[in-house]
């Protein structure tokens, strides 16, 4: 079989190896026809607590190991299963490789995805609404920090993957889970490919030129971002921004973002813009350590707990962003201006029916999170007393029976599901 092999006969290589037949085929082509291409080979397996079976799998990947000579390191993954996430268990993986290529000096960690792998990675993209232009279907390599990760079997397909393993005899294990469908990947696998493989008139082929036409327009798409960013840092004019089609202004947002090492969900970028895209004249979101100012005709980008913009000035009726929060006021004209603020020492509200009660009480009783009550918006009015405080209490009345000050969490960089 051949392999996509760009390293050198004395690098020190490494190879995930899960026991299913992708991984067993590879490590089976690397004891043999490919024995001397390469310096010392490290097995790493992973298993992720989640079958009864996998005790007995890694047991017989070890013997596997010890009787071909190879070291074999091992962990077990410690997620409950009702918290088990494939992501979850993705970056556990790579925590596991990453101090393990370290530990024995091995610049090459090889994976055994295939061609099928990248059918449905690429379909996956399209589907679940997460393509990008250049960030489609699965590298052939990758760098990492301390090295590089290799798919020598991306150039072949699950089907002569399986006919070696037959032809071999290349002892492997299945894991039941792949067979269902309750993930996407499953379902995709399960239930589209096969109806593509099956009809006359669809190439899953096609897909690969999809990609790669797709990194093509990657590279216009950044080459105008980084036009319309030339000569610009930290502002940008909000009405000049708008100007550009939205896939243009998304390719901006992120190139613009990344001078401060922000990357952001596309879903979070595609919620910035629609704000900026709006006519709320000022709103501030948070990315770690860097935030996003929209103030009137401005989009500013300010970094750093000292430039952190943590006070808005509310002086007419319109819709605002604070912290996530969507704040939209219509109030009589001797009622403004509104200040809204994040909490500070010894803040007192005043609660209908009870009397003074402190924020931070409030804040207790409420069960509200510490970062969330960083930011949670503190409204005063024109009188500086303290009138409404994010969604728990508002002096004016609540969601359903106020529009005059209407305050409600509405944005968010919470990680996809």
């Amino acid at each position: 079989m051949e392999l996509f092999s760009p390293w050198k006969q004395d690098e020190t290589i490494a190879l995930a190896i899960s026991g299913g037949m992708d991984s067993m085929v590879l490590y089976h082509v690397l004891r043999t026809t490919h024995a001397y291409a390469s310096g010392q080979l490290i097995l790493l397996h992973v298993n992720h607590g989640q079958r009864t079976a996998s005790i007995e799998e890694a047991e017989y990947i070890m013997k596997m190991a010890q009787q071909d000579g190879h070291i074999c390191e091992m962990t077990t993954l410690d997620i409950p299963s009702d918290a088990f996430s494939q992501e979850r268990a993705r970056e556990a993986r790579y925590q596991f490789f990453d101090t393990m290529m370290k530990k024995h000096g091995a610049s090459i960690l090889l994976t055994a995805h295939h061609l099928d792998d990248q059918y449905e990675t690429i379909l996956h993209s399209l589907l679940s609404g997460r393509h990008l232009p250049g960030a489609m279907g699965i590298p052939s390599d990758r760098d990492m920090v301390d090295y590089r990760v290799v798919r020598p079997l991306i150039g072949a397909t699950r089907e002569e993957i399986a006919a070696y393993a037959r032809h071999h005899g290349v002892v492997h294990f299945e894991d039941e889970t792949n067979s269902g469908t309750d993930y996407t990947r499953n379902y995709i696998r399960h239930r589209l490919m096969p109806s593509i493989k099956e009809s006359a008139h669809l190439q899953e082929e096609h897909l690969i030129r999809l990609r790669d036409d797709m990194a093509d327009i990657d590279g216009i798409l950044k080459a105008e971002a980084e036009t319309f960013l030339e000569g610009r840092s930290k502002t940008l004019p909000r009405s000049a921004f708008n100007a550009q089609k939205h896939i243009i202004r998304f390719y901006i947002m992120q190139a613009w973002l990344k001078a401060d090492g922000v990357e952001l969900r596309r879903r979070y970028i595609e919620e910035i813009m629609a704000v900026i895209a709006s006519d709320t004249a000022n709103a501030a979101f948070e990315a770690g350590k860097t935030s996003i100012v929209i103030s009137y005709d401005q989009i500013t980008r300010k970094q750093g707990k000292d430039e952190n913009v943590d006070v808005l000035r509310i002086e007419r009726d319109g819709s605002y962003v604070f912290n996530g929060y969507r704040i939209t006021t219509r109030l009589a004209a001797h009622q403004y201006p509104l200040e809204v603020r994040t909490k500070e020492a010894g803040d007192r509200m005043k609660i209908p029916g009870t009397g003074t009660k402190k924020l931070s009480r409030i804040f207790i009783d409420g069960k509200v999170p510490r970062d969330e009550r960083e930011k949670m918006p503190v409204i005063l009015d024109s009188d500086h007393q303290i009138i409404a405080l994010g969604e728990i209490y508002n002096i004016m009345g609540n969601k359903e029976k106020n529009s005059r000050l209407l305050i409600e969490k509405e944005f968010t960089d919470e990680p996809e599901k």
